[in-house]
């Protein structure tokens, strides 16, 4: 069972998303792609209480997990939503509303025919361009390096996300559940750090 007010009815609310209507208020709003069981956006949310974060992830179990986690910290900056990536960005979000935009181990979709599924191709990257308020920013994670490649060469082809270095950009960002899984294996991560212009 979800706890009530936590998970977002996008039935229920006026889409696109406003923070004062999610909120309350017109706080920062931030937005993670697939909050899974829900690490990353609890460490973020209870460092930045200043700021509105709406996590979306599609498998449900997970959706659910990271709900009671929110509800057992009492966090009340957090809202959780039950959809894809694809839909929250195009459907969901109004143009230059964006503060910044987490996308951590994204599905690399390893096989060649499953390429045209990974969520950085350049239509993504120029709705992530348009949602982003100017200054705002775009901190993606990956443990794949062909997935890494090819997520610098659909960010370098959207001239309005400019790279920035990703020591200030990931200062005091949390680690990730899979992040803490591969630091322990010894694996690389590629962090990649873009400012909307």
């Amino acid at each position: 069972m979800e706890p009530g007010g936590i998970v977002l009815d996008l039935g229920s609310v006026t889409l696109p998303l406003s923070s004062r209507e999610v909120f309350g208020s017109a706080v920062p709003l931030e937005v993670e792609f697939g909050v899974g069981k829900g690490r990353f956006v609890l460490e973020w949310a209870a460092a930045h209480p200043e700021v509105g974060l709406v996590g979306v992830e599609r498998v449900r179990k997970y959706l659910q997990m990271a709900a009671l986690r929110v509800a057992r910290r009492g966090l009340s900056n957090v809202r959780l939503v039950h959809t894809t990536a694809e839909d929250l960005l195009f459907r969901c979000l109004r143009e230059g509303s964006v503060a910044a935009i987490h996308v951590y181990f994204p599905d690399p979709w390893p096989k060649k025919r499953h390429h045209k599924r990974r969520f950085f191709r350049p239509s993504n990257a120029a709705r992530v361009a348009d949602v982003l308020a100017p200054g705002g920013l775009l901190r993606v994670k990956t443990d794949h390096d062909g997935c890494a490649a090819v997520i610098r060469e659909v960010l370098a082809g959207e001239a309005r996300l400019a790279p920035v270095a990703v020591g200030i950009a990931f200062d005091g960002v949390p680690d990730t559940s899979f992040e803490v899984k591969y630091a322990q294996e010894s694996r690389q991560v590629h962090r990649l750090a873009y400012r909307r212009v």
